[in-house]
């Protein structure tokens, strides 16, 4: 028993390593390339049977335990409601507001500005070209996970209304402001992101230790994916945005 305990860190560390590498070696070739496409098709494909075989044995456990769920479903009780769950989601929320918000700072600037997008960014720097492509990955397999933790008998019911709406002003605001506020700097453009990864962390670790007051990002998941034409919309958004990223 031991031995097997032993096993699992060592057989992670080894999967880690080999992804690492992976994203570095793929990063090295240009985009719109064959390469490009060819490697950014095999991680799609590789996510994809991961996630196949992460709902699989979802499928085995539920049947094995008679509907039994994994997990407890968020809102929890005492946190549900219009008001705290969307105070529950507002950390998500905000982060999602400031991203969107520089990168459409980030597309409008001028001939001779450096573009501040995390295309542009990962384009001219390949370290966060392979970072991002980690984490791509990483997203994808993260939101297999997720979705194959949810009670089945909850996925079958309707989206929360307060979610959806946000998601759509959200993806449907498209309004082009001036990108004097952006910094002309490469380098602040690489903190932004980098930064952004660390506040995401924080809120994560802060989510868990809430005691379901806010949502993890895997609760969140499983709060906005159970129709299935949002769960749809997620995927192809993901897929597409692998595509422009590392393929485009």
């Amino acid at each position: 028993m031991r031995s097997m305990d032993l096993r699992r860190p060592a057989a992670g560390t080894v999967v880690a390593v080999m992804l690492c590498a992976w994203c570095g070696w793929a990063s090295g070739f240009h985009h719109s390339t064959t390469p490009a496409f060819a490697t950014w098709m095999a991680a799609l494909a590789s996510v994809v049977i991961i996630d196949c075989i992460l709902w699989r044995a979802h499928l085995h456990r539920y049947d094995s335990s008679h509907g039994a769920s994994s997990v407890d479903r968020w809102p929890r009780t005492g946190h549900g409601g219009f008001v705290r769950t969307l105070l529950g989601v507002s950390p998500w929320l905000a982060l999602s507001f400031v991203v969107v918000v520089w990168e459409l700072l980030g597309i409008d600037t001028g001939a001779n500005t450096p573009h501040l997008t995390i295309s542009a960014l990962a384009q001219a720097y390949r370290p966060l070209d392979a970072a991002l492509l980690l984490v791509w990955i990483l997203v994808g397999i993260g939101y297999g996970a997720a979705r194959a933790r949810a009670p089945a008998e909850k996925r079958r019911e309707g989206g929360e209304p307060v979610i959806g709406m946000f998601s759509a002003a959200a993806i449907g605001t498209r309004r082009m402001v001036p990108a004097l506020l952006l910094p002309h700097s490469k380098a602040i453009g690489v903190a932004f992101w980098v930064g952004m990864t660390v506040v995401c962390l924080t809120v994560e670790q802060a989510a868990r230790r809430s005691g379901g007051r806010l949502a993890t990002a895997g609760e969140l998941v499983r709060l906005i994916s159970r129709k299935r034409v949002v769960n749809a919309a997620l995927v192809l958004a993901w897929a597409y945005a692998g595509w422009h990223l590392f393929a485009h």
